[in-house]
């Protein structure tokens, strides 16, 4: 098995928040940022997050799609 990490393909990620987004989405929705990477791994889904502890421990206020990181090209 090979040890690359991939991202899931036809998404990208909001620099500013890490929101996952299509690829062709031209603005963040979550904080209106236009800049984005194409290369992130790994992903939470928050669907409640005032009941989720992982996402009070990772900053999240609202529900949505986030990359646990940004990888810069």
């Amino acid at each position: 098995m090979s040890t690359r990490k991939r991202t899931l393909s036809g998404y990208k990620a909001c620099k500013r928040c890490k929101t996952v987004v299509p690829e062709d989405a031209k603005q963040c929705p979550n904080c209106g940022s236009e800049e984005f990477v194409f290369k992130w791994r790994g992903m939470i889904v928050v669907i409640d997050p005032q009941k989720s502890c992982i996402a009070k421990r990772l900053g999240l206020e609202k529900p949505g799609i986030y990359a646990l990181e940004l990888v810069e090209e």
